[in-house]
């Protein structure tokens, strides 16, 4: 096992620690500020964002493999070579939103790769009061060397408070009872690798079409190109539920991974139904038996600015514990 340099001992220990007082502060504070931004930007289309994805401005579709596929482009869940566990926080102090998960992958034993996630979620208490329970289990296969193609099945349970009046809920004046939502979708992509290093992916969420926001259809597609120390992507997507005319969000992102255990991450997004830009960030420790990763994405432009905050730490199966080998290059994360 390679030993970390000096610069790299004291990073390991003080990213942890930053990382959790941050979610620590912004879960206090997420829980004692009334809401300050739109519905819209809180629920941000219900996605679940792991920290690499927030901080690359949600472009993750063409390079996002491990349990970054799980949420986004399931295709990716076979273009890595590991067995992964991870915990999952997300906190956004002015949405009043909180976000807690567990996911595993496995695509270290064949070309069938699978993964399974679940996480709770609760947005604005003291307002719309949603809470959701989102649920997916993704399948890939490689084909060859140069292809992959995937697909989840997403589990999405969404309750509301549904009336504040004296008499509590009614169907006559609000129009529903929770929970608002109850059901099943699902999502497919693929992608392609034409030269070493460059992917193009693709992928439809929610190809099922329930026609509500709360788990819209949108079709996402990104380029991007990874190597042992650096990566680059750019995505785009289009949303057609939401809003009542399709719209648009264009993403951004870059990572230098330094040392073999560093990474650092820059992203852009722009969100064509919200009118808001969006810069991120992002950084973490990676081992040969664990990780955590941090990231985070501030509007900058927006009516109503909103912040997200991400945490993550992942438990690698290794050959010590009972699995193969692990796979620390940039690639698998």
């Amino acid at each position: 096992m390679l030993r970390p340099p000096r610069v790299i001992s004291w990073i390991n220990p003080s990213i942890s620690c930053l990382a959790a007082l941050a979610i620590l502060c912004f879960a206090r504070v997420a829980s004692a500020d009334p809401s300050s931004t739109s519905l819209e930007q809180g629920y941000d289309l219900g996605a679940i964002q792991n920290p690499r994805e927030m901080a690359f401005g949600g472009a993750q579709t063409a390079l996002g493999t491990s349990t970054v596929a799980l949420y986004n482009n399931p295709a990716n869940l076979a273009l890595a070579r590991v067995y992964h566990f991870e915990g999952l926080a997300t906190v956004s102090p002015e949405a009043r939103r909180q976000s807690y998960g567990l996911a595993v992958v496995d695509s270290s034993t064949s070309r069938l790769a699978g993964g399974l996630a679940g996480t709770l979620n609760e947005l604005d208490p003291d307002g719309v009061h949603r809470s959701w329970t989102d649920v997916r289990m993704g399948l890939a296969y490689l084909l060859g060397d140069r292809f992959a193609v995937g697909a989840s099945v997403r589990y999405l349970r969404v309750n509301q408070a549904t009336g504040s009046g004296p008499l509590g809920a009614s169907p006559v004046s609000d129009g529903a009872v929770s929970p608002i939502l109850d059901a099943l979708t699902l999502s497919a992509g693929a992608t392609i690798i034409p030269a070493e290093g460059f992917r193009i992916g693709v992928v439809g969420q929610n190809l099922t079409n329930l026609g509500v926001g709360l788990a819209p259809t949108t079709l996402q597609g990104g380029a991007g190109y990874t190597s042992e120390i650096f990566s680059i992507e750019a995505d785009a997507m289009a949303d057609f539920t939401t809003y009542k005319s399709t719209a648009g969000r264009y993403m951004a992102g870059a990572e230098v991974f330094l040392g073999g255990h560093v990474p650092l991450r820059v992203g852009y997004r722009f969100d064509d139904g919200t009118m808001t830009h969006s810069v991120s960030g992002g950084l973490g420790y990676i081992d040969t038996r664990w990780s955590v990763e941090a990231g985070v994405r501030q509007d900058v432009v927006s009516e109503h600015p909103n912040t997200m905050v991400g945490l993550s730490f992942r438990f690698f199966y290794t050959s010590e514990t009972g699995g193969g080998a692990v796979d620390t290059s940039n690639d698998a994360f």
